[in-house]
């Protein structure tokens, strides 16, 4: 069939819609119905297309030859539906609101046309009825205010954290994650770090970065993710014991837009960082980390703002152990050789005299990369695998060489192989 053929067929089609008064609905039917009797499409294909079974399909097919177009419409339109009230009812209903209830509520009226009138109604039809009548104004939804938050007076007082998911490298390229931070009161980005998903590992990077720039801030503004929010009960996350040991607070925000200075950063990033990367061709996330400087220092100078005070509300990191602090932690129990197991590794703590007196004593594990270091109490402990220390020849100096005899066992005098007690209880059984 030409196109101009297909355009008459068409035009005809909008004819009869307009006839018989069908519906976008009724006229594709009336459409694909007309194309199986041409035999251009088959009864199953024609259910695919309008999503109906076969035998729908030859039920329609019977119908339009019997009654042409208007055998598509369905047999519902024109009819009141099962749920609809009659007019009259309608009628007596307006006529006693606007007579004796005209000031009520929808909800109040109901209830006292069921509890007076003995007309029961549900509130909602009523409302309705009310609404189409004039006699009831339905109140506008408010939209939500989100009343803006001032800056924070100090720098150092407030950073805000957040993970940005995104096409870094290009379309073409994998999604990676930046870690970003913030500080509140001049937007100055004092951290920002690349890895390939949002991890607990790029927030200890990106903080680790500002504390050894700036120091220890106040607090911590972030979203309740993972990382920051445990999903057990009085439980904290290793983030949280971080922050704790460094005396930072953790805000959990309870919106995006409560941490907005954040989420417009990370737009911000994404537009422009992502142009850098390309006129730079950097397309990993290795190369990406090592631009990071550079490119904050430009950034910064562009678009951060004085403080409204100039004090540094930033605190010293004297005495504070960022290696230990910034890691995984996790607590082991010493048995009464003073071994403990790790990842399904046993391990041996040295340096120790006694090791009965650390039976059931705690360790602490701190995990570094793909290293570890060992504490007990605020005492960093030496430790070796087990299996290397098992594989390690036993050291005798010649004089106990020549010396060494295997022990012998010697049989108690009351054992019972030596009194006989063995041979008479044989006997007895026999």
């Amino acid at each position: 069939m030409s196109g101009f053929d297909t355009a008459i067929l068409l035009t005809k089609e909008v004819a009869v819609r307009e006839a018989v008064n069908m519906s976008n609905k009724d006229l594709d039917r009336l459409h694909i119905l007309k194309k199986v009797q041409s035999k251009e499409l088959t009864q199953v294909e024609a259910g695919r297309l309008l999503k109906l079974g076969e035998r729908q399909i030859r039920r329609l097919l019977t119908r339009f030859k019997e009654e042409g177009s208007k055998g598509i419409i369905s047999k519902l339109v024109g009819r009141q539906g099962n749920r609809n009230k009659p007019k009259h009812l309608k009628q007596r209903v307006l006529a006693l609101l606007k007579e004796k209830y005209e000031d009520f509520g929808p909800t109040l009226a109901a209830e006292k046309l069921f509890s007076i009138e003995g007309l029961k109604i549900s509130a909602e039809t009523i409302r309705k009825w009310m609404i189409e009548s004039h006699l009831w104004v339905p109140r506008k939804k408010r939209p939500k205010q989100h009343l803006p938050r001032y800056r924070r007076a100090c720098f150092g007082e407030l950073l805000q954290g957040d993970g940005s998911p995104h096409h870094w490298f290009g379309e073409d390229g994998p999604e990676a994650n930046a870690t970003v931070l913030i500080d509140d009161a001049t937007g100055i980005i004092t951290g920002l770090f690349f890895s390939e998903t949002e991890t607990l590992e790029g927030y200890f990077k990106a903080l680790e970065h500002h504390l050894h720039k700036y120091g220890r801030p106040r607090a911590l503004y972030t979203d309740r993710y993972s990382v920051f929010c445990s999903p057990k009960q009085n439980g904290k996350t290793q983030m949280q014991i971080a922050l704790e040991e460094l005396e930072i607070q953790l805000i959990l925000a309870r919106s995006p837009q409560a941490k907005g200075r954040v989420e417009r950063v990370n737009r911000t990033l994404q537009d422009r960082l992502t142009k850098e990367f390309r006129l730079r061709g950097i397309k990993t996330i290795e190369q990406a980390n090592e631009y990071v400087e550079e490119y904050l220092e430009e950034h910064n100078k562009k678009f951060s703002k004085k403080p409204m005070s100039a004090f540094d509300a930033h605190r010293s990191l004297e005495g504070y152990d960022l290696e230990r602090i910034l890691c995984r932690k996790e607590e082991r129990s010493l048995n009464s050789s003073g071994i403990f197991q790790f990842n399904k590794v046993s391990y041996q703590i040295q340096g120790v005299s006694e090791y009965r007196r650390l039976n059931k004593k705690k360790v602490e594990i701190r995990v570094i990369g793909a290293g570890m270091r060992v504490f007990l109490a605020n005492k960093e402990l030496e430790v070796l695998r087990l299996d290397e220390i098992m594989g390690q020849p036993l050291e005798l100096n010649r004089k106990e060489v020549m010396n060494w005899h295997s022990k012998e066992y010697k049989v108690k005098a009351s054992h019972p192989w030596k009194t006989g007690q063995t041979l008479k209880n044989t006997a007895v059984m026999l």
